[in-house]
């Protein structure tokens, strides 16, 4: 085999090896952008089970003061309601 064909055959080699590593450089870069964006994703996630949490929270106290309200209007109608320092 003549030096043409191995400098031939080492051109392409190398071509083909720059190729791939340009490949693989976009496909990391987006692969980490979709990682950030994953991140982003399950964050908002966990701030919105953790909201839910805590409204559920707030509205158990809402209806306590409401039942407490209700109760204290009704001993006022009733007359019952004594002075309370």
């Amino acid at each position: 085999m003549s030096n043409e064909f191995w400098i031939g055959l080492l051109i392409q080699l190398v071509v083909y090896g720059v190729s791939i590593g340009v490949i693989y450089g976009v496909m990391r870069t987006r692969l980490d952008y979709i990682e950030k964006k994953l991140d982003k994703h399950n964050n908002v996630a966990e701030r919105v089970y953790k909201l839910e949490a805590d409204s559920s929270k707030i509205l158990e106290k809402i209806s306590v003061e409401n039942n407490r309200i209700k109760d204290l209007e009704e001993e006022r109608v009733n007359g019952n309601l004594r002075k309370r320092l």
